[in-house]
């Protein structure tokens, strides 16, 4: 990496602190718990002068947001305090809520994902401002709660029942080091119910079972095509059964049985497309098998978005980039941050990752710290070509 002057403004000792006492809070969600991480937060935010305010949509689902300057042109950085569950604890090597500092890394959930992206935004803040104090701008450090089961509580809330609006933003919450994302896939939850007759498990003969169709469903569903035909700057869709549940007892036929679907994609493939394919293939097990009885559900859905590469906030970070030597890669995903809900109310950003996004809900989730003090340096050259430099 090439030298920048703000270097010498990021405190190793104080990220690490940030992202431990963080770490420490228990704040799965659900059910959340976010305010458990507002002390913490902001304290960070006054440090560096900002005005702060706390929204709660529900009762201890806190977002922090702090802010600063009188500027026309302004920016935020939207992290999130809430966290994945660990899963399954025998996969971890250390406990997941206490952070653990080995071989240059820190260990715990959400060192990653969100917790360690929070400090660096911070960093980078704190850093910016050392050189600008009396920049022309406004610059808002956002803690936001519920991102992690849509963002209803969180982000959402804050642009729609809240008025927060900024110009543009940085989303440190996907990517890695030297990839940034300006474009999501959209995402489409269905659950498929199969229907049938309960009766006592030695006289199946009378009753109908709902497993059976739901399975030959499941087989004829790894057949579905949607198509070739849309935007290539995405990679295609992709379909993932993500559960099925059926029964209650050995010894009774079942009278329902379900299964949930995740679509992720593309702009130019539609829920409607989604459905069509699905229901042609209800029909093909429905040939085979006259009784079966399915209802189809959405269960939740976003929309794929691609942000313009020309954009004032895109051209900030990859002047940045460019800046400090690192070779950055731009392209789209299929997982959803706030930068989609941020796109639809009108607000650009870049989404980057100040390490790397397959560690993120992984056991033994990491970041390293070389990561966070690199990705500090990165936003606050981001923050100086945005504010100082972009005409």
């Amino acid at each position: 990496m090439k030298k920048s002057k703000y270097e010498k403004y990021i405190d190793e000792t104080e990220i690490i602190q940030i992202v431990s006492d963080l770490v420490r809070q228990h704040t799965v969600n659900p059910p959340g718990n976010e305010y458990l991480c507002k002390e913490i937060v902001t304290e960070k935010m006054k440090r560096l002068g900002m005005e702060v305010s706390y929204y709660e949509k529900e009762p201890g689902r806190t977002n922090v947001v702090g802010k600063i300057g009188r500027g026309k042109r302004s920016l935020g950085f939207v992290s999130h305090m809430d966290v994945v569950p660990p899963g399954e604890r025998s996969l971890w090597e250390t406990d997941p809520f206490t952070p653990t500092l080995r071989d240059g890394k820190i260990f715990g959930r959400g060192t990653l994902d969100d917790k360690g992206s929070f400090a660096c935004a911070y960093s980078a803040c704190k850093a910016f401002l050392a050189e600008y104090p009396d920049f022309d701008g406004t610059l808002y450090l956002v803690a936001a709660a519920d991102e992690e089961l849509g963002s209803k509580l969180g982000i959402i809330y804050l642009i729609q029942e809240c008025g927060l609006h900024f110009d543009v933003a940085i989303i440190p919450d996907g990517g890695k080091m030297n990839v940034s994302i300006y474009g999501e896939k959209g995402v489409l939850w269905l659950e498929i119910i199969s229907m049938g007759v309960q009766v006592h498990g030695s006289m199946p003969q009378l009753g109908k079972n709902a497993i059976v169709p739901l399975a030959e469903l499941v087989a004829e569903l790894k057949t579905l095509d949607l198509g070739d035909k849309y935007d290539p700057a995405f990679d295609g869709w992709t379909m993932n059964i993500g559960t099925f549940h059926g029964g209650t007892n050995t010894n009774m036929v079942p009278a329902s049985a379900r299964i949930t679907i995740d679509f992720r994609l593309p702009l130019g493939i539609s829920k409607e497309q989604v459905l069509r394919a699905v229901e042609d293939k209800i029909a093909a097990v429905k040939r085979k098998s006259p009784d079966a009885n399915f209802q189809v559900k959405v269960l939740h859905e976003t929309q794929p978005h691609l942000s313009d590469k020309q954009s004032l906030i895109m051209k900030s970070f990859d002047q940045a980039a460019k800046k400090l030597g690192i070779p950055m890669e731009y392209t789209t995903m299929g997982g959803n941050t706030v930068a989609k809900d941020l796109f639809f109310a009108g607000i650009l950003s870049v989404v980057h990752y100040p390490g790397d996004d397959r560690l993120a809900h992984v056991p033994n989730e990491f970041v390293k710290i070389e990561d966070l003090l690199l990705g500090s340096v990165l936003y606050a050259e981001t923050l100086e070509a945005y504010f100082i430099h972009q005409k």
